[in-house]
């Protein structure tokens, strides 16, 4: 395998400086192609065709390293040896999760809430009125303040927690005696700004923030009024208005939140009892007294268990917690008028079963809080974070082999770009991303990140696969999308216009599904059909449909109808699952004007052993350039 790779370096390095022809002109000059995509009549096109029919080696997973017995080893080994076709699986979330124990301390705890850039929990005793706040530092807890020494009166209370601007505001509500109390927390200590009453007995109390100001939601009477007061702060200071909007459609153990999006103020609501169904009230708050506009009903499959909310950074996260520890996470979002509860996470690790779940906010996502009798769990839902895994994020990561020791697509990159730095006239790099559970990518167009994660990494080494879907993306420069239509050129220093030495090509391809009606209700999966995310869905089907990779199933290797297909099916455990090529997708033949260019990739478990290592073999024609029926006319 390494005089292999020498043979490739040394061809390639007398190819490019040089120039290669299979007339026997070997001092034939390379020549760019003029800016019509044209060559130089008077150089003949097998002088031009850099990779004709070139040959690469790659993984499958490339991340799974030699778990099962498949014998990759890790990345480090991959690239030294001379593969060039890496193929991550990916995730756009991760649970990390801050405390597992069991918690003797006094006191239920009542919230979760960041402060300062550490994550803090609030607990309280009814019993004795006592509130301790405490720092979730590397898994473990360390108490930051207590009221011990001037503790509440002993009652039921809730908690609320309010960020405005830079400052933290904590209210306590005595929700059987409508006594409300507002303190301004600075990390260390607590001072009251405000002590009332709300108004309001015999309710639950809920605050947000909409256009810059703050308002208390209180659920009073029976638990049927929905009531909403705006919050004022000085100094030293805070007041409680008047009621500006009710609501008495509440239905009773209803969850009720209050959100805002795109500068408008919306409800969400959901009812146990209506099982898939949720409405969104539109309130209209152009008057002094607001009223609601309208109300719209929304369904998703996917409500199961107990609900809870949770709203940052103008994001409404819903969760669904089941009892088996089945956790699911939505955003919801208001498109064209349309609520549209998307999933966007599933988790990957165990989480506590028939527990009390309550989520807070939380950078990036929100906080899911279990408590199982004295047995408690903060995770994290991490939402955007680009994580490698096969079923799940983390799942068939070998740490064991010389891989980065990280689950998180942006090390395994780092980890290419030092490599590629020390070897700047490598061969170019093709990385592959399959995106997992598709309709996790939509919201915010989560597939961008992996764009902006390879553009900030390579620079301008960095091209694009030709597909619909990179031709399509405002954040991609249409000159760097590269296809096997192009005869590619390079000098020694890989600078020519065009020339793909120690570059790096990007291909995003979303799991197959995404293309079946059947997984998608007819490709419009979404409530609002010409809305937003609407046109991120078929965005994301672009990358997918017209992809000049082929894929032939070796199942059925007679489809393909060429040496590849018929070599696939004399498989061995070399399991060879992909075959790739930019050119026709039908296999039969090349585009107009492909010309002699052929870059083709054979992918396996097991690419240092067995049928792959012979047919790599096998493959050397290609990389000396040899004549090919047709391009040396």
């Amino acid at each position: 395998m390494k005089g292999l790779i020498r043979m490739v370096s040394m061809v390639l390095g007398s190819c490019v400086i040089f120039g290669c022809s299979t007339s026997g002109d070997a001092q034939s000059t390379v020549t760019p192609p003029d800016g019509n995509g044209g060559t130089d009549p008077t150089v003949k096109d097998s002088t031009t065709a850099i990779y004709r029919q070139f040959f690469f080696r790659g993984t499958h997973n490339s991340y799974s390293g030699n778990l099962d017995g498949m014998k990759r080893e890790g990345i480090a080994t991959q690239l030294e040896r001379g593969l060039r076709f890496f193929e991550f699986d990916l995730y756009s979330y991760h649970t990390p999760k801050y405390l597992e124990t069991n918690w003797l301390e006094e006191g239920k705890i009542a919230s979760v809430f960041d402060y300062q850039g550490n994550t803090h929990l609030l607990s309280y005793s009814a019993s004795r009125g006592v509130m301790n706040i405490y720092k979730v530092l590397d898994g473990k807890t360390v108490q930051s303040y207590s009221n011990d020494a001037e503790p509440l009166d002993a009652g039921e209370r809730e908690f609320s927690l309010l960020t405005l601007g830079t400052e933290l505001y904590i209210l306590s509500y005595e929700y059987n005696t409508g006594d409300l109390i507002i303190y301004a927390f600075d990390g260390e200590g607590m001072d009251i700004i405000f002590s009332g009453k709300l108004g309001a007995e015999k309710g639950s109390l809920s605050t947000f923030v909409y256009k810059n100001t703050a308002y208390v939601s209180v659920i009073t009477n029976d638990g049927s009024v929905l009531e909403i007061r705006k919050l004022t702060f000085g100094e030293d200071s805070a007041s409680v208005g008047s009621v500006i909007y009710e609501d008495g459609s509440v239905d009773i153990g209803e969850l009720v939140f209050p959100f805002e999006q795109d500068n408008a103020l919306y409800i969400f609501k959901y009812n146990a009892h209506s099982a898939k169904q949720f409405s969104v009230d539109a309130v209209d708050t152009h008057a002094d007294t607001w009223s609601k506009a309208n109300s719209v009903l929304g369904m998703s499959e996917k409500l199961m268990g107990e609900i809870q909310a949770a709203y940052t950074d103008g994001k409404l996260y819903v969760n669904s917690y089941g009892t088996n520890g089945d956790v699911i996470g939505f955003r919801l979002i208001i498109d064209k008028g349309m609520p549209n509860l998307v999933y966007e996470y599933n988790n990957e690790g165990n989480m506590l079963t028939e527990a009390d779940a309550s989520t807070y906010p939380a950078e990036n996502g929100y906080y899911l809080f279990l408590q199982k009798g004295q047995e408690v769990q903060l995770s994290h839902i991490d939402m955007g974070k680009l994580t490698l895994g096969h079923d799940a994020p983390g799942d068939e990561v070998d740490f064991s082999v010389d891989n980065p020791s990280s689950i998180f697509l942006e090390d395994w990159i780092s980890y290419i770009v030092d490599w590629s730095n020390a070897h700047p006239y490598h061969e170019p790099l093709f990385i592959m991303t399959e995106l997992k559970d598709y309709e996790q990518w939509m919201v915010d167009a989560k597939w961008q990140n992996i764009i902006r994660l390879m553009q900030n990494s390579f620079g301008d080494r960095l091209r694009y696969h030709s597909s619909d879907g990179f031709s399509n993306e405002t954040i991609v420069d249409n000159n760097k999308i590269v296809d096997g239509k192009t005869p590619y050129f390079m000098d020694s220093n890989g600078s020519k216009e065009g020339g793909l030495l120690g570059k790096v090509v990007l291909y995003i391809q979303p799991n197959i599904k995404i293309t079946r009606s059947a997984d998608t209700n007819n490709f419009e999966p979404f409530v609002t059909k010409d809305g937003m995310l609407q046109e991120n869905f078929l965005q994301l089907k672009r990358y997918r449909e017209n992809n000049k990779l082929v894929s032939p199933d070796w199942r059925h290797a007679e489809n393909y109808g060429n040496d590849i297909g018929a070599h696939i099916d004399g498989k061995d455990d070399s399991y060879i699952s992909r075959i790739f090529h930019m050119q026709s997708p039908d296999g039969d033949g090349q585009y107009d004007n492909i010309r002699c260019t052929d870059v083709m990739f054979a992918v396996s478990d097991r690419p240092y052993q067995g049928l792959y290592v012979e047919y790599a073999e096998e493959q050397k024609v290609k990389n000396q350039l040899a004549t090919v029926s047709g391009c040396d006319e």
